[in-house]
């Protein structure tokens, strides 16, 4: 893996610990840094290829952190070690990755499940109904990286973005931002609060801003996505 690529994974872990932090709070940092390293540590995994073995035992220590906060018997640690086998035969073993149309579904609840749901549920016995609508935004971050490994996935991997023009992938994509953000109760374009106000604008035109930039530029990236983890992390906490 190249070094840029390495300085990209630390940069979505940064991303997701701010998204992560917005969701839980100041109190709760320790679920928002273990998920953070946990992002890391799996597309390390995935993408690396030396020093597995480094990047397995950071998992390993991970799983460790979890069993601490969440206890070793309970269904939340238990989801933890299933997640963590889940990314350890993603490409090896079953290959999940290879199974038609569910790479995006199975990544979409994996961030679910470790950013949102398993923290929610160990401080609260429950999870938050309008929680659920990170699913949307997560799965959107999952269908960009397919668009983005289009041509690698041809002829190997059954993705939506093969079966869908690039257009109406796009138009896709734009779509359920703007449905997620619509469904956010953080967003607030009148607050007086100008710090707020901003960031709010700033998200309201993110689907338009990124479709315009994938019809003028060739290259797909999906950095551009990632930051929106970190604004709206920041909308979170500011709010």
């Amino acid at each position: 893996m190249s070094s840029s690529s390495f300085r990209n994974n630390v940069l979505l872990a940064v991303f997701a610990f701010v998204f992560s932090l917005g969701i839980l709070s100041f109190t709760h940092w320790q679920y928002a840094g273990l998920f953070s390293l946990s992002i890391f540590a799996a597309y390390q995994w995935l993408f690396e290829r030396k020093n597995h073995w480094f990047y397995l035992l950071l998992g390993g220590l991970i799983t460790l952190c979890y069993a601490y906060l969440l206890s070793p018997f309970s269904w939340a640690f238990a989801t933890v070690v299933l997640l963590g086998l889940f990314v350890y035969t993603y490409e090896k073993g079953i290959q999940w990755r290879k199974i038609p149309f569910l790479k995006p579904v199975l990544i979409s609840l994996c961030w679910f499940a470790l950013g949102i749901a398993i923290p929610k549920f160990a401080l609260y016995g429950r999870i938050p109904n309008q929680d659920f609508s990170h699913i949307i935004l997560f799965l959107v971050l999952a269908i960009v990286e397919d668009l983005e490994d289009r041509a690698v996935d041809e002829g190997h991997i059954k993705t939506i973005p093969l079966y869908l023009t690039k257009s109406e992938t796009e138009g896709l994509i734009a779509l359920w931002l703007f449905s997620y953000l619509a469904l956010s109760n953080r967003i607030d374009l009148f607050s007086e609060r100008i710090e707020i106000k901003i960031l709010s604008i700033v998200l309201t035109i993110a689907p338009l801003g990124y479709f315009i930039y994938l019809k003028k530029s060739p290259k797909i990236n999906h950095r551009y996505f990632d930051f929106i983890l970190f604004l709206i992390g920041l909308l979170h906490l500011l709010v």
